[in-house]
């Protein structure tokens, strides 16, 4: 029966141990200060349009000062709204060490094409759809879209353009969609992201892909079948232009299914 006494008070006095080293740790932590603020930032590649800086000033626009503000006092999914309401920045997340330290880690966004109307008002469109706005820290090296463009693009920063049918009946809400397509695809393609300089938009509301090497057009028309496009215009670049010259031709046209058609310069 003694046996049985001392091993029940053993399991009583190891719960109530258990549960003072939790009530200490709770205590411990809720009376942590805030020590350092710790940002990281993942570029997405080099895009540096934010800097550890002025992420870090997000943490004191709140309030919260070093050796002053207690870890619990700090709201991890505020902090995080807050800087993901910045344009440039895809992702946040927040998070606190019990020695005080205070981290933010922030996904940067990636633009893949600057997009001008014919206002010369210019956005970027990141790789996920996300419309970005220009900064004055930085200039992404992206290909441009131009030409035929009249949608206030500005107007709709911070939209993507997966939305923009939904708040503007403007034709260029779907002609967008097909210059991010585009783009989006060129820019997975370490042969066509050094080939591809430009899209333009011709009168027709077609897209027109503007090489790096060569002087001629490549009419595509829109984003449709894009892959079996680009797919014809590689093999014509290794069985033709490489046989006739990369100055041959003024327009490639690689709008008709199981053909390219050509105009001289």
């Amino acid at each position: 029966m003694w046996s049985r006494l001392f091993k029940i008070s053993g399991a009583v006095l190891g719960v109530v141990a258990l549960f003072v080293l939790l009530v200490a740790a709770v205590s411990t932590t809720n009376d942590t200060r805030l020590k350092q603020v710790v940002v990281k930032i993942d570029f997405v590649g080099e895009n540096f349009f934010i800097d550890q800086k002025e992420i870090e000033e997000n943490v004191f626009d709140l309030g919260y000062r070093i050796d002053s503000t207690r870890l619990i006092e700090i709201n991890p999914s505020n902090l995080e709204l807050l800087i993901e309401n910045n344009a440039f920045i895809e992702a946040a997340e927040v998070y606190s060490e019990l020695n005080g330290t205070l981290h933010l880690d922030v996904t940067a966004r990636k633009p893949i094409v600057r997009v001008y109307n014919d206002l010369g008002i210019s956005v970027y469109i990141d790789h996920e759809g996300a419309i970005m706005p220009l900064s004055s820290k930085y200039t992404a090296s992206v290909p441009i879209a131009s030409g035929n463009i009249t949608l206030m693009l500005h107007q709709y920063i911070g939209k993507n353009i997966s939305e923009l049918a939904g708040v503007t009946d403007h034709p260029d809400a779907k002609l967008l969609e097909h210059i991010y397509n585009v783009a989006s695809t060129c820019s997975k393609s370490e042969f066509w992201s050094s080939q591809i300089n430009q899209l333009y938009i011709n009168r027709q509301k077609e897209i027109e892909l503007i090489p790096r090497v060569g002087d001629h057009h490549i009419l595509i028309g829109n984003s449709i079948d894009l892959d079996k496009k680009l797919n014809k215009l590689k093999y014509f670049y290794s069985e033709g232009l490489n046989k006739t010259g990369w100055n041959e031709y003024k327009i490639i046209n690689l709008k008709y299914a199981n053909q390219v058609v050509c105009t001289k310069s």
